[in-house]
């Protein structure tokens, strides 16, 4: 493929797709990065990062642009809204934002004085920051290190996996746990176990690696044991089968030479020979000093993934920040001379789209990041930064489902849905009889794992307590996914 052409992929040997970048819409942002976004129930864009338009003086921590990218002047500033990091959808039009610790925001981006803040209470004190993950029903669980005082409970000292209620206090009824140094990265297993990431060699008295697996409880899973010695997990992207995606820029015990940005681990943590991590790399006068890393592994469609991070060529081959891979990890055509531009702050430059999200509808895809200059292979749009919105299309259909005796493989009953959804499913193509059904979110996140425990079958998800909007609905067989459809909840 040719910088001629618009950035086009083959997916799961049967579709083609076309990401073409959308001059339509062009961030006002003049500084400095952003970190995260969420499209608002109005359709404007929420931003989180450290962002600065024309004129200001100092960074903001949250901002709005509106559908073309301009900057929506009747949003206000902090304390009504806040920001800075990873952002989490809720529930009806709720999410949450890393503005150091999580907060949780209303529709319209303006602070929820219904939760927290967290530390408010007596007994937290917070230090190390780390990530956050956000139950169904809004109790969150944070990591990094912190001081707890709850004498009462026996939790006093530094803890690093804490629990908080919905309303943003500390959650009594849990067991908090610790380690002995920070937990950075962690994230949800379809079975409810979390994999995490530390600066750590114990982990509740018990001797962990970078990368460990705890259960729902907090409590260790030592039938997980991975054997990375060095580096940081930026980004964990768990599979219906227990394996798992791994992105950054860390060291392996086999090999502590040999720095990897994207690796996939087996169930019992080992490092899978069957994934192919690629090759990445960084070059120019310009590269930053942190070096080459995978910030985000982002699943597409037919079992391929785009990753984003900080690197210029992939095996040997022109990418500018985006790329994508099949399961196994071998390079595809997509994003072939195509992605972002560097940008110079201080005297520092990046080119790094840091994360990727869809767009309500699933017709587009954002990045966001710190970069200057868009290029999708046949428009170069100097005027793109921190924020970009590619639109994406499907062009050619080569390869067809056989068609099921009974008609359709899989349908959703009915879609658009309210109030429940029907998943039917009938695959003789289905190996095993065991399968599942994921439903995620928009960033990723899991909101309902179903099993399909014949090769037909139906199962019925009750929507009383989902938000209405966009769902990605994937059937899943040995750890391959078979088939993805989206799923509009009204």
């Amino acid at each position: 493929m040719t910088a001629a052409a618009t950035c086009l992929v083959a997916a799961a040997a049967c579709a083609q797709w076309s990401f073409q970048l959308d001059t339509s819409f062009r961030s006002v942002v003049v500084q400095r990065n952003v970190n995260a976004i969420h499209v608002l129930t109005d359709g404007g864009v929420f931003l989180s990062g450290l962002i600065r338009f024309a004129g200001d003086m100092s960074d903001r921590g949250s901002a709005k642009l509106l559908t073309d990218g301009s900057r929506d002047l009747t949003f206000p500033s902090f304390p009504q809204t806040t920001g800075g990091g990873k952002i989490v959808p809720w529930l009806n039009g709720k999410f949450y934002v890393a503005a150091f610790l999580p907060r949780r925001m209303l529709a319209s981006g303006l602070v929820d004085p219904s939760f927290g803040p967290i530390g408010i209470g007596p007994y937290f004190q917070s230090g190390t920051i780390g990530d956050y993950h956000v139950f169904p029903d809004g109790r969150v669980l944070i990591s990094g290190s912190h001081t707890l005082s709850d004498a009462v409970r026996g939790f006093v000292g530094s803890y690093e996996l804490i629990w908080f209620t919905n309303t943003g206090y500390l959650d009594t009824t849990r067991t908090h746990r610790n380690a002995n140094g920070p937990i950075y990265e962690f994230k949800e297993m379809l079975n409810g176990q979390f994999i995490c990431t530390c600066n750590c060699s114990q982990y509740e008295g018990q001797p962990v690696s970078r990368v460990f697996r705890v259960n729902a409880d907090g409590s260790l899973d030592t039938a997980f044991q991975s054997s990375i010695t060095a580096g940081n997990i930026y980004e964990i992207e768990g599979l219906p089968d227990g394996r798992v995606l791994l992105g950054g820029n860390f060291r392996f015990s086999g090999a502590p030479q040999d720095t990897v940005r994207l690796a996939r681990l087996l169930p019992d943590g080992q490092r899978d020979a069957a994934f192919a991590s690629p090759s990445f790399a960084g070059y120019g006068l310009w590269w930053p000093p942190s070096g080459t890393i995978v910030f985000d592994i982002f699943p597409f469609h037919g079992g391929t993934y785009i990753i984003a991070g900080q690197f210029v060529a992939v095996n040997g081959q022109e990418r500018k920040g985006l790329c994508m891979v099949d399961g196994d990890g071998a390079l595809l055509p997509a994003f072939d001379s195509c992605g972002t531009g560097p940008f110079t702050y201080q005297s520092t430059t990046n080119a790094t789209p840091l994360n990727v999200y869809w767009s309500p509808d699933s017709t587009a895809i954002y990045i966001c990041g710190t970069y200057a200059s868009y290029t999708d292979g046949t428009t170069t749009d100097p005027s793109q930064r921190f924020v970009s919105r590619l639109l994406v299309s499907e062009l050619t259909t080569a390869v067809q489902d056989p068609a099921a005796p009974s008609g359709k493989l899989f349908t959703l009953q009915p879609n658009p849905a309210q109030g429940s959804v029907t998943f039917v499913y009938n695959n003789p193509r289905m190996a095993s009889a065991q399968g599942s059904i994921v439903v995620r979110d928009l960033v990723g996140r899991v909101i309902i794992s179903l099993p399909m425990n014949n090769q037909q079958g139906q199962q019925t998800w009750g929507l009383q307590a989902v938000s209405p909007g966009t769902y990605l609905v994937q059937y899943l067989a040995g750890g391959q996914v078979l088939h993805t459809e989206k799923l509009l909840v009204q």
